[in-house]
């Protein structure tokens, strides 16, 4: 046989051992932090089921068709008031919406497993949901109800 020959059939033999290394296990890819990790099992562990209306998270890009959003919660008292994480998986990812009332406004916080702040909203008690442009109020606002959860976290 001519080299071209062999080199052809060389090619072709790797060209059709190529998929079979594409079929080995990914590497883990994970999203989740170690601490948002331990919040998620809690939640899953601890939480409730409950749904939550669609106003203020569809400001967030959580939308389910204008229905109610299935969500995991957990709640807790705190000397700020009244906290609560709920756990948001309607886009196939695990998401945070943190929420607590102040006064006749209830402050959402929409954050991944790493908890970064992804959105805002203001839900007045008597008036429609507003993202919140002003990034200082809501940072503080977020940093306030992150710390209550914090110290929840089992295993810090």
């Amino acid at each position: 046989m001519s080299n071209s020959v062999l080199l052809r059939r060389a090619l072709l033999g790797a060209g059709l051992l190529l998929p079979l290394g594409a079929c080995q296990s990914p590497a883990k890819i994970t999203t989740l932090s170690p601490r948002g990790d331990r919040l998620v099992r809690m939640i899953q562990r601890t939480g409730i089921d409950n749904m939550m209306a669609p106003e203020a998270p569809a400001l967030m890009g959580i939308t389910n068709e204008g229905r109610d959003i299935p969500v995991r919660q957990l709640s807790g008292e705190g000397t700020g008031g009244r906290y609560v994480v709920s756990l948001v998986n309607i886009r196939k990812i695990h998401e945070f919406i943190f929420h607590r009332r102040q006064g006749d406004v209830l402050m959402l916080h929409l954050a991944d497993t790493k908890f970064t702040r992804l959105q805002s909203v203001r839900y007045p008690r008597t008036g429609k949901p507003m993202v919140i442009t002003d990034v200082a109020v809501a940072d503080a606002d977020y940093q306030q109800q992150l710390s209550f959860w914090y110290g929840q976290i089992p295993g810090r």
